[in-house]
C-alpha cells in the first residue's frame, strides 16, 4: 500500500489580532500553493464593525445555541441595509455576499474579520463555514 503524507497547513496559520486606537489590526500568513512562499497580510478593521456585529449577535442569538452563516448574513445585510445600497433583493444580496465584489467590500470588513475578533475575545465560537455559538 502506498502511503502519502500531507502537510495540514491549508495555506493559512492562526490569525493574530491587536487592538489599536480605533481599529483592530488583523495579521495572517498565507502560503502560495505553487511557490510555497509565505506572506504576511495585515488588515485594519474598524472597532465599530466589531461592535455592530456583536450587537446583531446579542439581539438575534441566544446563548450556547448554534447559528448558521446564512442566518447571520441575513441579519448583517438587513442591519446595514446592503440590499438597498446595492439595489438588490435581500435573497440576491445574501447569495452574493460571499462572492465577487461583495466579498472584499462587505464580507471581510463587516463579517469575517469582526467574527474572528469576537472569537479572539471569547464572545463566540466561530466555525469555519461562518456559523457561530454565542458564549456570553
Amino acid at each position: 500500500m502506498e502511503r502519502i503524507e500531507l502537510i495540514n497547513w491549508k495555506s493559512k496559520d492562526e490569525i493574530e489580532i491587536k487592538r489599536l486606537l480605533d481599529n483592530y489590526l488583523v495579521i495572517e500568513h498565507r502560503k502560495n500553493k505553487e511557490t510555497e512562499e509565505v506572506k504576511e497580510y495585515k488588515r485594519e478593521i474598524p472597532i465599530i464593525n466589531v461592535e455592530m456585529l456583536w450587537k446583531i449577535i446579542e439581539k438575534h442569538c441566544e446563548l450556547n445555541k448554534m447559528y448558521s452563516y446564512r442566518y447571520l448574513v441575513e441579519r448583517v445585510c438587513a442591519t446595514y441595509n446592503l440590499p438597498f445600497i446595492e439595489n438588490l433583493s435581500l435573497d440576491t444580496m445574501i447569495n452574493a455576499f460571499n462572492g465577487g465584489k461583495y466579498r472584499s467590500k462587505y464580507y471581510f470588513p463587516f463579517f469575517y474579520y469582526p467574527l474572528k475578533v469576537l472569537e479572539y475575545k471569547e464572545k463566540i465560537i466561530y466555525f469555519g463555514r461562518g456559523g457561530i455559538i454565542r458564549l456570553c
